[in-house]
């Protein structure tokens, strides 16, 4: 019986499961049926919709030639032009259809999952153009091998397509493993100036005593482990810093709430007390330690009388495993608890800091995201909150004096606001071929510098021709990107490591020497690149300074008036141009610059007489008049579409009618555009990096006793104008600006 009800319970159980098959297959083949009768019209509704969105907007075009034109235009557009597309587009599809599967499935496996790799380590930016060209390269090189394996080896066309595939591999490989392209640029060779103070990066008096401090239980590290020299406390920096993942945790050993406090120093072996300079890296793998690579620096700096201490923060660096949130905020109150650590270590006699810190005098230096941490921890220092979150209290308040930026990003912002400052010794070091930093982002953040005369401060800029991001550490090296992306990069225009860190140790013990140690005769290498030459590699230079000597009255800011100036009292005008327009300074790419000037053009063809006045309809008062021992003073770019030199006249004329020109090149030459090329290929190259060239504004001083040589009857305290006369080079196009005086 049992077994009766067993079989009747399991024949019922079976016979629903058919049911249920059979309604779900009626119902699919229902709705097969329903989408099959109704693709057609689908189809032909989508077009609809595309032809009737193109059609109205001819309702409202006007090309003047009557609205009747103007809606048959768009009525013939909208239908035959949907229509020839779609024939287009379905004659694509069908060839598409046609071939195999397994290459169908191919390519949409390859390139997605190329695009996701690319997406997903997030080491290059406009990734398609790049995924689409390794695709291609593969399809290419597996074509010319696929046929002779499909076909047999014996046959005269295998042997040529295989012949044909390996050629074309040999060549794909040679030219992603050469260092790179010839990079020919016109080379203006610039005067050298005697220099008027030492070499800078020549070793200094002092033996260096070199130790660590830390945590003494890094994971990784002996020097912040058990060979730690002096062991400090952990901070808890979790409110300014956010997502520290698992991952991070495990690799570290600790959180965001105990982040040690690490670091190398050198040390001057002589009686204090010694100025203090804090070096700080950039966001680099975190797993690949960066620290290490200031050491050139630090040698140097402690041997001419600077404690210098490379600052560890690898722990805030990305990861395979993600970023941080919040890292440069996070990345600036470190630099500032270093202070704060350093402050006690120097009043306990049993460390090496005891009495040998003089804290009046603080230079805070960053390389990359560093360099954004270091002006931002000027900044934090005199707060007493923490902006983004004032609960968390800042209690710091050091005398900085310097802060030194070196190929600095400058996307940071605070409680959405830039970082501006008043009156700090600024420095900025960037490399035109930075493939990390392909645009002069800290240029903006010295004009985030402002120069009140309160204070005997400068700010000065170098850009370096054929210097990239990485060669400023010696552990980073020649590498702006990560392996295997780094063998798409041009290397061969690069400077070599050792001449790139010759320009950072000349100008950064340079500015630490006129900021620090008060000694001005290094101030001229930076008002003039010139007089440091004698100690620089070859290559092009430009370089902005300004200080409170500096009284600029026209800087292009104030409206959209083209004739108005900073200064009400001055008229502007152009004559014999073709364009004379005002706007702002462009990097590489989108980015907003904050700095706008005048542009001007010229070609001989139009008019050999082109020109740009600056008129004074008052007499100039201090501090902006003019005097025998000041200088005109200035800002300018190349900003030519083609690779020329540029060169013009500046004329100054006197209340007594007399006139004076010099020709600028007689002074000092204008550097041509430099075109770059970051990678190997332009088919990539300006997705990635965008315009060929970026303008640098270089700072031009002309002596008014230049003047007054020319022509002795000319007076500079009664100057009435300056004019730009553009009748030497035949045609040019040129970016001015900070047109003002320098009372030197």
């Amino acid at each position: 019986m049992e077994q009766q009800h067993d079989y009747e319970r399991r024949s019922t159980v079976h016979s629903k499961k058919n049911a249920l098959q059979k309604s779900y297959l009626t119902l699919s083949n229902h709705i097969r049926t329903v989408f099959h009768r109704m693709w057609k019209g689908a189809s032909y509704g989508a077009l609809f919709m595309t032809m009737f969105l193109i059609f109205l907007i001819g309702f409202d075009f006007h090309t003047g030639l009557g609205k009747g034109i103007d809606v048959l235009i768009f009525s013939l557009l909208s239908v035959v032009g949907t229509f020839v597309i779609f024939y287009i587009v379905n004659l694509l599809v069908r060839i598409f259809m046609k071939l195999p599967v397994f290459l169908i499935t191919s390519l949409i496996v390859s390139i997605g999952l190329i695009i996701y790799t690319l997406d997903q380590f997030k080491v290059l930016e406009n990734i398609l153009p790049l995924a689409y060209l390794i695709a291609g390269t593969g399809v290419v090189i597996g074509g010319f091998f696929g046929y002779p394996i499909v076909h047999g080896m014996k046959k005269p066309s295998s042997i040529f397509m295989l012949t044909i595939g390996t050629l074309i591999t040999g060549i794909f490989f040679y030219w992603l493993f050469i260092p790179g392209i010839t990079d020919e640029r016109l080379n203006v060779q610039q005067q050298k100036l005697s220099p008027v103070s030492e070499n800078p990066s020549l070793q200094g008096d002092y033996q260096v005593n070199t130790f660590t401090y830390g945590s003494g239980t890094d994971k990784h590290r002996d020097v912040f482990s058990e060979n730690v020299d002096v062991q400090t406390s952990s901070v808890n920096g979790s409110a300014l810093i956010g997502e520290w993942s698992k991952h991070r945790e495990w690799f570290w050993g600790f959180t965001d709430t105990n982040l040690p406090i690490n670091g190398r120093v050198w040390m001057p072996d002589g009686d204090g007390k010694f100025p203090l300079v804090l070096i700080v890296h950039g966001n680099h793998k975190m797993e690949d330690f960066s620290d290490e690579g200031y050491g050139y620096l630090g040698e140097l700096l402690a041997s001419r009388g600077f404690i210098t201490v490379s600052v560890d923060e690898n722990f805030l660096n990305s990861s395979w495993s993600g970023g941080l949130g919040g890292d440069i905020n996070g990345r600036a109150w470190m630099l500032l608890s270093h202070l704060k650590e350093i402050e006690k270590l120097s009043k306990d006699e049993q460390t090496p800091f005891y009495k040998k810190v003089d804290f009046e005098n603080i230079a805070l230096t960053g390389h990359s995201r560093g360099g954004q941490a270091a002006i931002l921890a000027a900044k934090f220092n005199k707060l007493d909150r923490y902006p983004n979150n004032a609960y968390k209290r800042f209690d710091f308040d050091y005398d900085i004096k310097s802060v030194i930026a070196i190929a600095p990003t400058d996307y940071h912002t605070i409680a959405d606001r830039k970082i501006e400052l008043d009156d700090m010794n600024y420095l900025i070091l960037h490399g035109s071929y930075d493939s990390d930093l392909s645009e002069f982002e800290g240029d903006r953040q010295f004009n985030g510098i402002s120069i009140t005369g309160s204070k005997d401060i400068m700010k000065a800029a170098l850009y370096v021709d054929r210097a990239n991001h990485g060669q400023f550490n010696t552990t980073w090296g020649d590498n702006d990107t990560y392996f295997p992306f780094t063998l798409l990069l041009n290397k061969k225009p690069l400077l070599e490591g050792a001449e790139q860190r010759q320009i950072a140790k000349t100008y950064v013990s340079g500015f630490l020497e006129a900021t620090l140690h008060d000694d001005s005769s290094f101030v001229p290498m930076f008002e003039d690149y010139r007089y440091a030459l004698e100690w620089l590699p070859q290559t092009t230079y430009i370089s902005k300074y300004e200080d409170p000597s500096y009284h600029i009255f026209s800087n292009f800011e104030e409206d959209v008036d083209v004739t108005t100036a900073s200064s009400p009292y001055i008229e502007l005008s152009g004559d014999g141009l073709l364009q004379w327009y005002e706007g702002e300074l462009e990097y590489r790419r989108s980015k907003v610059r904050d700095n706008h000037g005048v542009y001007l053009k010229w070609n001989h063809n139009y008019s050999k007489n082109g020109s740009f006045s600056l008129s004074f309809k008052k007499e100039l008062e201090n501090p902006y008049s003019f005097k025998n021992n000041s200088a005109l003073t200035f800002t300018a770019a190349n900003v030519s579409e083609e690779e020329v030199e540029v060169d013009f006249r500046i004329v100054a004329t006197s209340e007594n009618g007399e006139s004076a020109s010099v020709l600028l090149s007689d002074v000092m030459r204008m550097h041509p555009v430099l075109p770059i090329q970051h990678t190997k290929t332009t088919y990539y190259e300006e997705a990635r990096f965008g315009d060929p060239t970026e303008p640098v504004l270089q700072t031009f001083n002309i002596p008014m006793t230049t003047f007054i040589n020319e022509n002795s009857a000319f007076q500079p305290e009664e100057l009435t104008s300056i004019t730009f006369m553009f009748d030497e080079s035949k045609n040019g196009k040129l970016f001015l600006d900070h047109i003002g005086v320098n009372q030197e």
